[in-house]
């Protein structure tokens, strides 16, 4: 088992582990508002109602409908919901131990680090969410009408509308940017552990010829 180092948090390790954390936490919140948001609203008397990643209401006339595909969606979700779960407690533990002590457990640093890391990764994940909710509303009809003894009949359909968190996703370049951001962060906080390390090494190595120096 590995030897519990402490770090010396000078201004700029603490500086970054900060805006590593505030950049977690913030990540996290955005992740989840992707989550419950809807991403598709249906208006209308034939299909009326929303659809998100995590839940969805959809009425026909009034009447509840039950979609097989929409309900096994959320249990994709769990590992998401995990990982956000897990960076929000290192992300709020990070900001504990930064403003309230001089020195900060290697063990925390490379927590945050390996957060920002899959939170990165999972930045990916939306896009593959947000396909199963568009395949399995593609399906659902929107309007019904059949041929009688006066001619085609056409009962008023409802609409579908894309919504601001749907476009969000689908667009390639603000999770991309969102996703470099993290892994940028990332690597500057390992580079300022690494700095810190060999630092604290430097210390003990000059600690330890003072030492050997002193008469017996």
């Amino acid at each position: 088992m590995a030897a519990k180092i402490m770090l010396p948090l000078d201004d700029s390790l603490r500086k970054w582990l900060i805006s590593g954390s505030l950049a977690l936490l913030a990540t996290a919140g955005f992740f989840i508002s992707l989550l419950i948001a809807p991403l598709v609203v249906f208006q209308g008397d034939f299909l009326n109602g929303s659809v998100a990643i995590t839940w969805y209401d959809l009425r026909n006339y009034g009447e509840p409908v039950y979609h097989p595909g929409l309900s096994s969606i959320p249990l994709l979700t769990i590992p998401v919901f995990s990982a956000i779960a897990f960076s929000i407690i290192i992300g709020l533990i990070t900001l504990f131990k930064v403003f309230r002590s001089r020195e900060v457990s290697h063990i925390i640093v490379e927590l945050l680090i390996g957060c920002l890391e899959a939170m990165m990764i999972f930045t990916g994940v939306f896009f593959s969410l947000r396909l199963n909710v568009m395949h399995a509303v593609s399906v659902l009809p929107t309007e019904v009408g059949g041929a009688g003894s006066a001619g085609l009949l056409i009962v008023p359909g409802s609409t579908r509308t894309e919504t601001f968190s749907s476009i969000l996703i689908r667009q390639f370049y603000p999770l991309t940017l969102l996703s470099i951001l993290l892994i940028v962060l990332a690597a500057i906080i390992g580079y300022e552990t690494t700095r810190a390390l060999e630092t604290l090494m430097k210390k003990e190595e000059k600690a330890g010829d003072k030492d050997e120096m002193q008469p017996d």
